[in-house]
């Protein structure tokens, strides 16, 4: 009989520990991202990078940072593709103008940067037109794939949370920190009211 007082004791310590606990573990996982998030910022942030190059490259050849053809030539590009992802135009449009902005954030940061010190970067290893482009190009149907793969994450209320917590995880560059927060800024469609 004491031996099943005993587990009686220990079951309902137990639940009891469960009853506690349970409520701030279920909490502490609703906060994680979803695990689709983390790559989409990913190659955000390696578009980014590249914008470094695109910098280098422009500061070299004398070129404007503004190149309207090019982006309308890109947003374009991902507006015909949308249906291969599963994505309306309209958001890709969104999505892509926003990648754009941030890119030249990047740029205009990094040639005022050497403006302000004097100090000319290295050329890069490939030219705007031969290399540099293609990469961006290769990166598109991965950022397409990735934001399609976030859609159903949105418009959870907590979205906006993690976009900013994945985004401090994973760069530390101030410029490119801020550019990833433009870059990133309609990703979530959470409103006030949520």
């Amino acid at each position: 009989m004491r031996e099943h007082t005993i587990m009686l004791k220990l079951i309902q310590m137990a639940l009891l520990t469960l009853a506690i606990f349970a409520p701030g573990l279920y909490a502490a996982n609703a906060q994680q991202p979803p695990a689709q998030l983390q790559p989409l910022i990913a190659a955000m942030e390696q578009r980014l990078e590249i914008a470094n190059d695109v910098a280098r490259s422009k500061w070299h050849s004398g070129k404007p940072v503004q190149d309207s053809e090019r982006e309308r030539l890109v947003i374009q590009n991902a507006e015909s593709r949308a249906g291969e992802f599963k994505l309306a135009a309209d958001d890709v449009h969104e999505f892509m103008t926003a990648q754009m902005e941030a890119n030249k954030m990047v740029q205009y940061a990094r040639i005022e940067q050497w403006r302000e010190t004097g100090h000319s970067p290295e050329k890069p290893e490939s030219s705007l037109t031969d290399g540099i482009r293609g990469r961006l190009d290769t990166l598109l149907p991965v950022l397409m794939q990735r934001y399609s793969a976030f859609q159903p994450y949105r418009s959870d209320a907590k979205c906006p949370g993690w976009v900013q917590s994945e985004i401090q995880r994973q760069a530390s560059d101030p410029f490119i920190v801020t550019a990833l927060q433009r870059a990133a800024g309609d990703l979530c469609r959470t409103t006030a009211s949520q």
